[in-house]
């Protein structure tokens, strides 16, 4: 099976619990995946990821920006492409994130930031994306406060309109873009709205 899958929402939103549970499902049924995580998981990429989320550094809107779009096009070369036959990639974070953090979040152009990511990724987009939605002050109370980094430092009005941004973007792109409501729910209610809607994308039972 090819299969490229992100997952996206606001930091506190539970995204890498459900990645991992969808991970271990797709093993247990024999299907090869792999997880990937932005910005990282490529030697260069992490080194960002650590520039990115330092507290101590006073990084400029458009530096930020730049600076995740090199992490991804890293991320794309190494790990995305050659990963992508036969195996179901799983990214938390993709080019979504830039989009509503730094389009919504940081008032960056959206049009020049799409250009952007289509020049870092090569025009690869995920076949499906889920965008977790959650209360802002819910997310931010799951937040560890003494070891919040740079990005999280930004405070509930900064995720408030990175929520927005998410919206905006699940409206803009129905047919990839599916939008769970994970207020109130467990974690294995939001596991099997997953499901049901992955199964119904690909027109079959995958797991």
């Amino acid at each position: 099976m090819n299969s490229f899958i992100s997952f996206e929402g606001i930091d506190g939103c539970g995204k890498s619990t459900q990645i991992k549970i969808l991970s271990d499902k797709l093993s247990l049924n024999n299907i090869e995946n792999i997880i990937i995580r932005e910005p990282g998981d490529t030697g260069i990429s992490d080194k960002i990821r650590n520039i990115l989320l330092d507290k101590n550094n006073k990084i400029g809107e458009i530096s930020e920006t730049l600076l995740f779009l090199s992490a991804r096009a890293q991320l794309v070369e190494e790990k995305i492409i050659p990963f992508s036959n036969n195996n179901v990639v799983i990214c938390d974070r993709f080019i979504d994130s830039t989009v509503a953090y730094q389009g919504y979040g940081r008032n960056q152009d959206i049009e020049t930031i799409n250009t952007l990511n289509n020049f870092a990724t090569g025009n690869i987009n995920p076949d499906i994306t889920f965008i977790l939605e959650i209360n802002s002050k819910e997310a931010f109370k799951r937040l560890n406060p003494s070891s919040l980094d740079r990005m999280e430092l930004s405070g509930i009005e900064f995720l408030e309109k990175v929520s927005k941004g998410y919206k905006e973007i699940a409206l803009s792109n129905p047919s990839r873009c599916k939008v769970i409501d994970c207020n109130n729910k467990d974690i294995m209610m939001i596991h099997n709205e997953i499901i049901t809607i992955l199964n119904l994308f690909y027109g079959r039972d995958l797991i």
